[in-house]
């Protein structure tokens, strides 16, 4: 008899083959006449057993069918605004593409979207300009799912600026693009602006997920405040241009009227169900409820 573990990995790796037959009539997928294929129906044979009323390629298929229906369903909610950007026929052969290369590796869907990004900026289904686009939108939509995931520290007092060692907030994540794809979380369809490269912060917020252009300076900044250091030790290395007081002054106030600067050691935060009422049905960790702040 096969020992247990190596048929839990026959089972899943069945699973994870491609969506065929009537099953793939019930999704979003491009449609498709082909049947299962051989080695699909070999592996039923070997894992499933015939009952009275389904042959054993048929009791393996409701697993299967489930198993895709699942992932399909998660993906497409973690990247609403790059399916709004790709239109529905583009965007769920992407999905197949992906998840045929980058199967579940987890016991939880919470990382399925991870390689999102870097695939499509690679995937040949795209042309140059949408799959370095695409892949920044979706760089950010799941920095949306980080941020909504990651501890909140309890804020820096401003009195104790000039002497606490300061933290960014780990809930805030900083994301370098080579485009302006934040722009697209406002567009009702895909209207490619000029490249640039840009800067932004994703952080959660009140009532859900933010995210705001940075100053190239401001970012340099924020990264150095990342690592962690005092006030004077944030400024002790040269920039490449040095800021002014007054734009200096001006982010630290912005930063800290957003809840971002922190300080080692901190107290953790327990975020408690109902704290963001906009996050409501982001069971998946998805970004459905992405707020833009320019």
């Amino acid at each position: 008899m096969r020992p247990l573990e190596e048929t839990q990995k026959a089972f899943f790796a069945a699973l994870q083959m491609p969506l065929r037959g009537t099953s793939r009539a019930s999704t979003d997928l491009p449609p498709s006449d082909e049947g299962h294929s051989e080695e699909f129906l070999t592996r039923a044979e070997e894992l499933m057993a015939a009952g009275d009323n389904l042959s054993s390629a048929e009791r393996l298929e409701l697993y299967h069918r489930q198993y895709w229906f699942r992932v399909l369903d998660s993906l497409a909610d973690d990247f609403p605004v790059l399916r709004r950007m790709a239109g529905e026929e583009k965007f769920w052969e992407l999905l197949e593409a992906y998840l045929l290369m980058h199967p579940s590796r987890s016991y939880t869907l919470r990382h399925l979207g991870s390689r999102v990004a870097g695939f499509v900026a690679k995937w040949p289904g795209l042309d140059e300009t949408r799959r370095r686009w695409f892949g920044a939108l979706a760089e950010l939509e799941y920095a949306a799912m980080e941020a909504f995931e990651a501890a909140e520290r309890e804020p820096l007092p401003p009195e104790q600026l000039a002497v606490a060692e300061l933290e960014l907030q780990p809930h805030v994540r900083l994301v370098s693009l080579p485009v302006p794809a934040h722009l697209c979380h406002g567009w009702g369809e895909f209207e490619p602006v000029e490249d640039e490269a840009t800067c932004v912060a994703v952080w959660r917020g009140s009532n859900g997920a933010h995210m705001v252009r940075l100053d190239a300076l401001e970012h340099e900044l924020l990264l150095r405040m990342r690592e962690g250091g005092t006030l004077e030790e944030l400024f002790a290395k040269p920039m490449a241009t040095e800021p002014t007081p007054e734009e200096v002054q001006e982010w630290f106030a912005e930063w800290q009227s957003r809840g971002w600067i922190t300080t080692r050691g901190s107290e953790v935060i327990e975020l408690k169900v109902g704290d963001n009422e906009d996050w409501s049905g982001v069971a998946e960790m998805a970004s459905q409820a992405m707020a833009m702040d320019e």
